[in-house]
């Protein structure tokens, strides 16, 4: 279990974008300190360095990552991310961060990241000490400051949410909007707009379904190695009920019967102190929030791009994202199969192959050509 972990946990960190003209140390309109080894370098593109304090002991370093060969303002296009903690700064030959420089350079947006607190540049507590709603505020200040940008064109805005933010992009659009910002368009990749609750749901599910003592012993399962599956997959569904709906610690939960206190010692991602390596009330507070209202208060174009392969999410999270959209909300969305891929744009043979992290030859040029051009459309329409 703890490999596969480890394999979710790094699967989507890291990623960024470029620029030739910044200093080692310190952006000349900016205090924060660069801490990585060199400013970004892409070809193409430039980065402008920004910071922006949220609280007396946090300053995010900001991303504004755009075209070299364009004069004017550009819309910003602002990304939320993964679960998992980790730098943004563009990476030679990650494919995150290749990923990021063409999306910079072919959409026709300004690409914003933010690094969260205690990562990369950022300053303040570790990035694994945040909570949910703490991470959301911090992305409203950070995205303001950007809209405050005279090189930023701030009558449209467009948000990318990938993996995990495919819940925060939702809500994050709704704030802007609601505070007088016209939403130009949102795409989702690696995530869906069911509950919180049902995600998690779904990824103990692929968990019995692919872990190494199942997928070993496919051949030989018989009714009763169903039955058994069943009951573990009960046993987790009320651990999850009590976790994330009822907000109780994982600890307080297995000291309820033998069955939940070996759900507190298998569960995916489940550490001493962590979940995912976040905080357990991070995902607590996430499982408050109503991800579907957020979507169907959105007057703008939806696009949500599932992975044929993802070994995380859930088709049907994407299904009903759409289906939300165009059956009540104030947008419309359209949903693209991409086909052969898995959850971070890898090439696999089949699901459990994505899951086990057998092969995943890169794909992301198929996933960020379809993105910027999504983007670019909408700006031409």
């Amino acid at each position: 279990m703890k490999g596969y972990f480890k394999l979710f946990f790094l699967i989507l960190a890291g990623a960024s974008v470029g620029s030739a003209a910044v200093s080692a140390n310190a952006d000349a309109v900016d205090p924060l300190p660069i801490r990585t080894d060199q400013s970004e370098q892409m070809p193409g593109v430039s980065t402008l360095y920004r910071s922006v304090a949220v609280d007396e002991d946090t300053r995010l370093r900001i991303f504004i990552t755009r075209p070299d060969n364009v004069a004017q303002p550009l819309h910003p296009l602002f990304l939320t991310q993964w679960v998992s903690c980790g730098p943004l700064h563009y990476q030679r030959g990650d494919s995150m961060s290749e990923m990021f420089a063409m999306m910079a350079r072919d959409s026709g947006l300004s690409l914003v990241r933010v690094e969260r607190s205690g990562s990369g540049d950022s300053a303040g507590v570790p990035c694994s000490e945040l909570d949910y709603d703490t991470e959301l505020e911090h992305y409203r200040v950070a995205f303001q400051r950007v809209l405050d940008q005279p090189d930023v064109d701030p009558s449209q805005v467009f948000f990318l949410g990938l993996s995990l933010g495919a819940t925060t992009a939702p809500l994050l659009a709704q704030h802007f909007q609601e505070t007088g910002y016209p939403i130009g368009g949102i795409a989702v990749q690696g995530g869906g707009a069911y509950s919180y609750l049902e995600r998690m749901l779904a990824f103990e599910q692929n968990y019995l379904d692919h872990r190494s003592d199942a997928a070993d012993a496919a051949d030989a399962a018989d009714a009763a190695d169903a039955a058994s599956r069943n009951r573990q997959y009960a046993y987790r569904a009320q651990f999850l009920i009590e976790y994330l709906a009822k907000q109780r610690h994982p600890d307080d939960i297995a000291n309820d019967s033998p069955e939940l206190a070996l759900v507190r010692n298998d569960m995916l991602g489940l550490d001493e102190d962590s979940h995912y390596g976040r905080p357990f009330r991070w995902h607590q507070q996430a499982a408050q929030h109503d991800f579907i209202a957020a979507w169907r208060a959105i007057a703008a174009p939806v696009l949500v791009i599932f992975n044929e392969y993802d070994q995380y999410e859930s088709r049907y999270g994407a299904e009903v994202l759409v289906e939300n959209v165009n059956r009540g909300g104030l947008g419309s969305a359209e949903l693209i199969l991409q086909t052969g891929l898995g959850h971070s744009s890898g090439v696999y043979r089949d699901v459990d192959a994505a899951y086990r992290g057998l092969g995943g030859v890169k794909g992301w040029p198929r996933t960020a050509g379809q993105l910027s051009a999504w983007f670019y459309r909408l700006l031409q329409q």
